[in-house]
């Protein structure tokens, strides 16, 4: 038996607080986590729409069926099955949707990104095979690749101010490997960096996402 490769072009959506009016001060580029979709996860940042800040929410490439086969569909940035391929397609897509964003600002807007929990690792991917230098990087409830070198790391998020919003009673968070990247994470030497508590579990908290968006 052979596998083989192919390369070809390919669709996919992704949703916005609104039309970018290629004037705004701040674009925050937001990720979900597993099973969930775009649309559904900008609406958790509903009382942050603002026309000087673009909320941008990409979504995974992969769907399925969360229960069954029909009903609600969710999506994921990647499984262990072909992870090379998925990591490669969801970074070109993601390359994508920036820069058909930028094309329409004269004036170089502050990019921030969150990624939670599944979305923290495709976000930390991203960034470091990127040139973007974001302002902000948040992990909620989630980490870096477990497979990236912290000396990237480093040298891609020093300039940021690099923030852990996590709660200790978050069931996803309680396991050895996630301690291990925590440390990792706090330990890496960054320049700016805050870990931040919060109570709700593992979702997003109205009160520190205010909280961070305005610092």
């Amino acid at each position: 038996m052979v596998q083989n490769e192919i390369q070809f072009q390919a669709k996919q959506t992704f949703s916005l607080s609104h039309a970018p009016l290629g004037e705004e001060k701040t674009i925050w580029i937001v990720f979900h986590g597993y099973g969930q979709l775009a649309k559904f996860f900008l609406r958790k940042f509903n009382l942050l729409f603002e026309d000087n800040t673009l909320i941008v929410a990409p979504e995974g490439l992969n769907h399925f069926y969360l229960k069954g086969f029909s009903g609600r569909v969710g999506a994921n940035w990647m499984t262990k099955h072909e992870r090379e391929i998925d990591i490669t397609n969801s970074n070109a897509y993601l390359n994508g949707i920036i820069e058909e964003l930028l094309l329409k600002y004269e004036n170089m807007p502050q990019i921030n990104v969150l990624g939670f929990s599944q979305g923290a690792a495709t976000m930390s991917r991203w960034i470091c095979q990127s040139n973007l230098k974001p302002t902000k990087v948040v992990f909620w409830g989630g980490a870096p690749a477990h497979d990236l070198e912290t000396s990237l790391m480093l040298e891609r998020l020093n300039s940021s101010q690099v923030i852990l919003a996590l709660d200790d009673n978050d069931p996803f968070l309680q396991s050895d490997i996630y301690t291990q990247v925590e440390n990792r994470l706090s330990d890496a030497g960054f320049a700016n960096f805050k870990e931040l508590k919060y109570s709700g579990g593992h979702e997003l908290e109205a009160g520190l996402l205010k909280e961070i968006f305005l610092m």
